[in-house]
């Protein structure tokens, strides 16, 4: 969105896992007037089409004091994890039985990051109507200088991604996001926010494979996309304190590494065909200091409008129409106490995917 001419921006002091990346003068975005507005929607389609991030400041704001009492017990759910009270014990605390069965608790000695996978079987008439649907908690990083948590709420087999395969669990798993943390409504109860989404994807939205952050002082998410198999999107609201996004288009991010490759990393991400190629590869490390962990980079990203500063209230759209054409994210915890937020993965209500919105493109595989 544009900044307003007369805005005044103070700089953000960026640490991630002991990093200092200096500060940097965040996107100034005004704050959302008419939600029908021609000029605003026809921007935000822009942007949509575009791979950019739509920022909405206050887009759920309205929504805080309603439910302030929730957000105050998930962050002290939170704190309780940390000191390690059992997650399955808290999770349950805040379920209706006759909704929600218990179906056990895993943890995964492969995955560091995991602390708790929480099953339960979803009821209806006191029948079973939704098989293993799960609550993970993990930590967001393997870095121990990083305190940050989170919560997916899934269903099936994480590795074979049942979610990817199948629609008729995901409803369920949505309501038990929605039991286990009902502030979801501050979010999917603010209808000009739910029609924006649906005007951008040409269809009724489903807000599924809900994640819960806490992030921690000093920690917060490295670069990263959320391309999936018939995801569309991502909606992301900060429900209490704030964060610094960096969010721009893959082949917009893969020009910056092509400029910035030295080295080895050069030959292999010199060009911005191969940056873009060199972004596939998870394993890269150098490729991963570069993007995450080189202050001079971040700033040169920060220089040309893609660092956004999310507070209380505010909310950011991240598009993906494909493996190149999606939005790409990092994220940065600010404040001194961990911040609170959802992000929900944006799916068509009912399949197959037809893009017909405006601005839309055909989903590239």
């Amino acid at each position: 969105m544009k900044p307003p001419k007369s805005a005044r921006v103070r700089g953000l002091s960026l640490v991630r896992r002991g990093v200092r990346h200096g500060s940097v003068a965040p996107v100034a975005v005004e704050p959302v007037g008419r939600w029908s507005e021609p000029r605003f929607l026809a921007e935000c389609e822009r942007r949509w089409a575009g791979d950019l991030p739509i920022v909405l400041p206050g887009a759920v704001a309205p929504s805080l004091q309603r439910w302030r009492r929730e957000i105050e017990a998930a962050l002290d759910l939170f704190e309780r994890a940390r000191d390690g009270e059992s997650f399955e014990s808290m999770l349950h605390e805040r379920l209706d039985p006759r909704r929600f069965a218990a179906a056990g608790a895993t943890i995964d000695a492969g995955d560091t990051r995991e602390l708790e996978k929480v099953f339960v079987h979803a009821l209806s008439k006191r029948r079973t109507v939704a098989r293993d649907l799960y609550a993970k908690l993990s930590w967001i990083a393997h870095d121990e200088r990083d305190s940050s948590l989170r919560i997916r709420f899934s269903f099936g087999s994480e590795a074979l991604l049942d979610w990817q395969k199948e629609t008729r669990r995901a409803p369920w798993s949505e309501a038990f996001a929605a039991a286990a943390f009902p502030e979801c409504a501050a979010i999917t109860g603010r209808r000009p926010l739910v029609a924006l989404v649906e005007r951008l994807i040409g269809t009724a939205p489903r807000f599924s494979e809900r994640i819960i952050y806490n992030n921690a002082p000093g920690g917060g998410a490295h670069f990263h996309h959320d391309d999936e198999e018939h995801q569309l999107g991502v909606l992301f609201s900060q429900l209490e304190g704030e964060t610094a996004w960096f969010a721009l288009p893959k082949r917009q991010l893969a020009e910056f590494v092509a400029e910035f490759a030295r080295g080895s990393l050069a030959r292999r991400a010199g060009t911005a065909h191969k940056a873009l190629r060199a972004l596939d590869d998870t394993g890269d490390e150098e490729l991963s200091r570069l993007l995450n962990s080189t202050p001079q980079f971040t700033r040169a990203l920060a220089e040309v409008g893609t660092c956004f500063h999310l507070r209380a209230g505010d909310s950011i759209l991240l598009p993906t129409h494909g493996p190149d054409d999606t939005c790409w994210h990092a994220i940065y915890a600010l404040g001194a106490r961990p911040s609170f937020a959802h992000s929900y993965g944006i799916f068509a209500a009912r399949r197959p995917v037809k893009r017909s919105g405006p601005g839309a493109r055909a989903r590239t595989r």
